[in-house]
């Protein structure tokens, strides 16, 4: 069977993360190869990930008025124009906190290119993956923390749906557990085409907090695999 791997790259991110995994340290030719029947014939592997942060919005004037209005409760400050109208002490606590939030911004987008990187170094060791990089990463820059993700799960769903549609394969193994997959599951189903989906298990008794259980329903097949199963069989020799 014509078999194609679709992975949501952040949601088997934060199921490894659990496991204190990297990506790097996993032989995915290896990992893949055990996904398979003994009649599969795998095409390629395709990995979504966010295309950058979305930091749109951050603006130095939309920073600063944010902070205006955050920390002293000051609706519409331009620190452009209004820089008189307030006690300096206001403005240059504005300003610091605002310096922080821009360098926290810069920070996470340098952060993120080294990420970046060390994906094109899997895709370039592991000649079957496609690495698909589309939508964005939301953030929260005034509270330090990312707050999901923006495209990358709506083109992962076209990309199955299209796969079923056209024929190009008969079996879609997909590694995610986000019930927002699920319509795309059933409507590929409905074009005849077989859908396995990937369940991690992390320790000993084996947990699963990350895969919905009305999507495992919907799978023709789950495959289980666990985190001492990775272990043993897929880490490379250098990893702890």
């Amino acid at each position: 069977m014509k078999t194609i791997i679709l992975i949501d790259g952040q949601n088997l991110f934060y199921g490894l993360k659990e496991m204190r995994i990297l990506e790097n340290q996993i032989k995915w030719d290896l990992f893949f190869k055990s996904l398979l029947s003994s009649n599969d014939e795998l095409i390629r592997t395709y990995w979504f990930r966010p295309q950058k942060i979305h930091d749109r919005f951050h603006t130095p004037f939309n920073i600063r008025n944010q902070i205006a209005y955050r920390s002293f409760n000051i609706q519409g400050y331009n620190h452009l124009l209004d820089i008189k109208k307030h006690p300096s002490t206001t403005v240059a606590k504005i300003e610091e906190e605002s310096k922080k939030v821009e360098e926290w911004i810069k920070k996470e987008k340098d952060r993120f290119a080294k990420i970046e990187y060390n994906y094109d170094q899997i895709a370039l060791e592991f000649g079957d993956i496609e690495l698909i990089k589309t939508g964005m990463v939301k953030i929260n820059p005034y509270t330090e923390e990312y707050v999901g993700e923006k495209g990358v799960d709506i083109s992962l769903a076209v990309k199955m749906i299209a796969l079923s549609v056209e024929k190009k394969c008969d079996k879609i193994i997909l590694i995610s557990g986000d019930f927002d997959y699920a319509e795309a599951v059933k409507y590929s189903k409905n074009n005849m085409t077989k859908i396995h989906i990937v369940k991690l298990h992390k320790g000993v008794p084996p947990q699963n907090r990350s895969m919905s259980r009305e999507l495992a329903v919907l799978a023709d097949k789950v495959i289980d695999v666990y985190e001492s199963e990775i272990r043993s069989n897929f880490f490379k020799t250098n990893s702890p």
